[in-house]
């Protein structure tokens, strides 16, 4: 079964039931070995890479884009754009008045040239924009965000009727995400970042999952806001720290496959989050991750992929990619891994908007 939500006149996206395995997609920093040695672990190809754009300065912003399509071109892995709104020292009132159009709009179509077909391009920007660390922070500046945002998403769709566009809260917090809302016409997708911190949640795997899905601005939050938009939803940015965690990684899958879910993207990275699995250093955890998403579709861990063959196009995991699974649409140089650095990751209890 699939749900079509309209994205403007004559084109639509179908996202996926329920019934559909969301895209696996996997951030591993700027280095196409470290994905290789992700899939070889898990036993299978991801559908999608997540990547993310420079913010130290506009020379990063720009840079970084032709960067990343040049780091990934051989990989042949879908890419999950994570692009910032603004960079440091710019602000969000300039980028509301239309101050940096040509900058998205020179970004949109390099993205657009560098990327082959005709599959949509998933965009997201302005990420976690319910915490104070990011350049374009939302509290107080509601009304600048959304100006922005609608900025950015212009410029982009008229570079290109490709692209898709991502609206990401972080988990939790005491302002309403909702506030900073763009609008259904400039989104297409409903996400969160999610991580499992037990600097400050539960050791008790469980418990910490049944507290981030009923919380405040938490998993179930995220759902019933997207379904009364009418939008699917994302998990962008998941992890885990602890080698206990294994309940909450159960957990998490079986809300993916629940829910109309287009991707999730595990945080295979110890870069300002300690979530790598793939080094074996959490074993339990790492295990409960691959009996989760590691079975490829007909294929057997017996059978599963060499990293030499991951190297090339190959058969996706968990899914098909964004133009199969919840994508489909239908007429009628900087190394930036550790640019958001400052985000919910490495957040103190208490110390934020979104304290835990």
């Amino acid at each position: 079964m699939r749900l079509w939500w309209l994205l403007g006149p004559g084109i639509a996206i179908a996202a996926a039931a329920p019934a559909t395995r969301p895209a696996l997609v996997v951030h591993v920093g700027n280095d196409p070995a470290a994905l290789h040695r992700f899939e070889a672990w898990l036993g299978c190809p991801v559908d999608g890479v997540g990547v993310y754009g420079g913010q130290a300065d506009w020379a990063d912003w720009s840079g970084s884009i032709g960067y990343e399509l040049g780091l990934w071109r051989a990989a042949h892995r879908r890419l999950y754009w994570s692009i910032p709104l603004i960079p440091e020292g710019a602000s969000l009132a300039d980028a509301a008045r239309g101050d940096f159009d040509r900058r998205y709009a020179a970004a949109a179509a390099a993205i657009a040239a560098g990327t082959p077909g005709t599959a949509p391009i998933l965009i997201r920007t302005g990420w976690e924009f319910n915490t104070p660390y990011m350049p374009w922070a939302a509290a107080g500046h509601e009304a600048a965000f959304v100006g922005a945002w609608r900025h950015f998403v212009g410029a982009f769709r008229h570079a290109s009727p490709r692209f898709r566009f991502e609206w990401t809260p972080n988990l939790g917090g005491d302002e309403d995400p909702a506030r900073a809302y763009p609008g259904d016409g400039v989104v297409d997708v409903i996400g969160m970042d999610a991580y499992y911190n037990t600097r400050w949640d539960s050791t008790d795997a469980a418990r910490a999952w049944r507290h981030n899905v009923e919380r405040r601005y938490g998993l179930a939050w995220l759902e019933r806001f997207a379904a009364a938009h009418r939008k699917p939803t994302a998990y962008s940015e998941w992890g885990v720290m602890a080698d206990g965690a294994g309940p909450y990684v159960a957990a998490a899958a079986a809300w993916f496959a629940g829910h109309r879910t287009v991707y999730q993207a595990y945080w295979d990275s110890d870069s300002t989050f300690p979530g790598k699995l793939s080094t074996g250093r959490l074993p339990h955890a790492g295990a409960a991750y691959r009996a989760a998403f590691g079975r490829c579709r007909g294929v057997s861990q017996a059978q599963s992929v060499r990293p030499e063959r991951s190297r090339r196009a190959g058969a996706p995991c968990a899914s098909t990619s964004l133009s199969t699974n919840g994508w489909r649409v239908r007429s009628a140089g900087v190394d930036s891994s550790a640019d958001h650095r400052r985000s919910s990751r490495q957040r103190a209890p208490g110390a934020t908007i979104a304290a835990r």
